[in-house]
């Protein structure tokens, strides 16, 4: 009998654990899903509440504060980015792809509206900071594509088409998602130049 009560007590934590790892995914996704949609200033508990059907004090149980389901939902858009996107690059155009890959995915809205909500928010940066480091680590030429940018053209190519591609990524995001008409016009310039520094000796 205490042996069965004992087993009735681990499998009832561990449906516990289960349903609150699910509730707190469930958040997650709807604060990633409301700051791509709406963006930073209309992602809140109330929304993210409405969204899941979910009470206030369920989601204060699982997140003591706003900014933490917030840096929890970009942490989750950046796992997912690592395990689904990012890959090392073997040549300069592979860069392109794999960081426009990132760049270009329409959760990257969510880290755009951190990066501007974090520059006008001091104890926002705080809460967040250290999760939008990690986007930035992501697209550095200092972190998986050191090897590729060595040399100063190939890293003077990596940084202005990195940048080029954060002001596509702007514009989607001031367009509603939408991809830009010279999207592509500007990708294969950025590829185009890629490939002749790739064909450069180093």
């Amino acid at each position: 009998c205490n042996l069965g009560q004992a087993a009735s007590m681990v499998e009832t934590r561990r449906t516990q654990v289960e349903r609150s790892a699910t509730t707190r995914k469930v958040l997650i996704g709807a604060a990633v899903d409301s700051l791509v949609e709406h963006g930073w200033a209309a992602t809140t508990t109330v929304e993210v509440c409405r969204r899941t059907g979910l009470t206030r004090g369920a989601v204060v149980h699982h997140f003591p504060s706003l900014p933490s389901l917030l840096a929890s939902a970009l942490e989750a858009v950046y796992d997912d980015l690592i395990r689904t996107v990012v890959r090392e690059p073997a040549t300069l155009v592979d860069a392109i792809d794999v960081t426009w890959a990132c760049i270009g995915d329409r959760r990257f809205k969510a880290v755009i509206e951190s990066w501007l909500a974090a520059a006008n928010d001091r104890a926002l940066a705080r809460e967040i900071g250290p999760v939008v480091a990690n986007f930035a680590k992501l697209v550095s030429p200092d972190g998986a594509l050191r090897a590729l940018t060595l040399n100063a053209d190939a890293r003077l190519l990596y940084l202005t088409a990195r940048e080029a591609m954060l002001g596509l990524a702007l514009g989607r995001a001031l367009s509603a998602g939408r991809a830009l008409p010279h999207e592509e016009a500007v990708l294969d310039e950025l590829r185009a130049r890629a490939a002749d520094v790739d064909g450069a000796p180093r």
